[in-house]
C-alpha cells in the first residue's frame, strides 16, 4: 500500500495541471545508461539518434492509451535496404522490478519526412527484461529480424489502456534533431494522431527507441552506411 501511494505521489507531481494522460519523469542531468546484459542482439549495428544520455522519460496511461496504438512511442530511420535484427528500447521505471506490463513492439513504414504510415511488423505482448528505476535507464533488446526497404518507425505500444503509467521511454532533450513520434488518442487535449513527442512534453530531440541493423546498401549509399558503422559501432 506505501509503496502504490507512493508512486501515484511522483506521477502526480510529474504531471502539468489537465494532463494526466501524459506522463513525464521530469529533467534530469544524472541519468545513467546500463547495458542489456545477457540480452544483448547478437548481430547488426547499433543505431540511435540520441547523443549518449538521456534527460528526461515519458509515457501515457489513462485515457492516453487505447487500442490498437494510441499511446505508442517510436522513433524513425532512414538506413536504406537491410534487416531489423533487434530493437533496443531504453526504458526505466520508477521501481526496478520485475516483470513489468507487457507492450506489444511495432514497426511502421516511414516516418522521415512524413508519419509513420502501415504497419511492417508486430510483435505481441513482450514483457522488457531488466527495466531499472529512475534515474537509471536500461537498454533492453528485443530479437525481430524484419526486412525493411526503406524508411521505417520501431516503437512500441503499452499494453494499459485505461490504467497508470507501468514504465517510460527514455528521452533526449538536447542532441541532434532526430525523428521521435508519438500517438496521440482523440480527446484528451493534444492533436491526434502521429505527432511530434514536444507538442506534449516540449522539446524533444529523438526517443530511446533504437535498432540493430543489418545493412545491404547500394554504392551509392555505402559512403553514408560507412558513416553511420563509423559513428554508432560499439
Amino acid at each position: 500500500m506505501a509503496r502504490l501511494l507512493t508512486l501515484a505521489i511522483v506521477l502526480l507531481a510529474a504531471l502539468p495541471a489537465g494532463a494526466s494522460n501524459a506522463v513525464s519523469l521530469g529533467y534530469s542531468d544524472r541519468t545513467t545508461i546500463v547495458g542489456p546484459g545477457t540480452d544483448a542482439c547478437a548481430s547488426g549495428v547499433l543505431i540511435h539518434d540520441h547523443d549518449g544520455s538521456f534527460e528526461d522519460a515519458y509515457s501515457w496511461q489513462y485515457g492516453g492509451v487505447l487500442s490498437p496504438y494510441y499511446g505508442a512511442i517510436g522513433e524513425a530511420y532512414d538506413l536504406g535496404a537491410g534487416t531489423i535484427a533487434c530493437g533496443a528500447y531504453w526504458l526505466t521505471g520508477l521501481y526496478g522490478y520485475e516483470p513489468p506490463m507487457a507492450a506489444d513492439l511495432y514497426v511502421w513504414e516511414g516516418g522521415v519526412g512524413s508519419a509513420p504510415g502501415a504497419v511492417v511488423s508486430m510483435l505481441p505482448s513482450v514483457q522488457f527484461e531488466g527495466i531499472p528505476q529512475w534515474p537509471t535507464i536500461g537498454e533492453c533488446d528485443v530479437d525481430l529480424g524484419i526486412p525493411v526497404a526503406g524508411p521505417f518507425t520501431l516503437g512500441y505500444w503499452p499494453i494499459w489502456p485505461g490504467a497508470i503509467a507501468d514504465f517510460f521511454c527514455a528521452a533526449d532533450l538536447d542532441g541532434p534533431p532526430g525523428h521521435p513520434w508519438t500517438c496521440i488518442a482523440p480527446g484528451i487535449g493534444y492533436p491526434s494522431g502521429w505527432q511530434d513527442p514536444s507538442i506534449v512534453w516540449g522539446p524533444t530531440s529523438a526517443m530511446g527507441c533504437g535498432a540493430y541493423f543489418e545493412g545491404d546498401p547500394t554504392p551509392a549509399q555505402s559512403p553514408t552506411w560507412g558513416a553511420i558503422r563509423a559513428m554508432f559501432r560499439r
